[in-house]
């Protein structure tokens, strides 16, 4: 079960809407999105990085990062902080 972290609810609440979704519908969403980067472990003798995997969902026009490895939602983009350029336009 995914875990949501206090910025992804404070960045939904700002960005989305003012009721935050339960881990459930979170995975719903999930489900139904478009995976647009893996996350990865990666390391070297002097560091180690992690990247989050990346989700967007065409229908909410909104994009999730998550974080596989500790199983926890990290942050959610919609156009309200997203230049205009790289949201999904309405009249496509």
């Amino acid at each position: 079960m995914l875990k949501l972290s206090k910025h992804f609810i404070d960045n939904w609440r700002e960005r989305v809407s003012a009721n935050a979704p339960n881990p459930e519908a979170v995975n719903d969403i999930i489900k139904a999105s478009v995976r647009v980067q893996k996350g990865r472990e990666a390391g070297t003798r002097f560091s180690y990085i992690k990247t989050l995997t990346v989700y967007c969902h065409f229908g909410l026009n909104i994009t999730l990062t998550v974080d596989h490895f500790t199983q926890t939602v990290v942050s959610v983009y919609s156009p309200v902080n997203m230049p205009e350029r790289r949201t999904v336009k309405e009249n496509q």
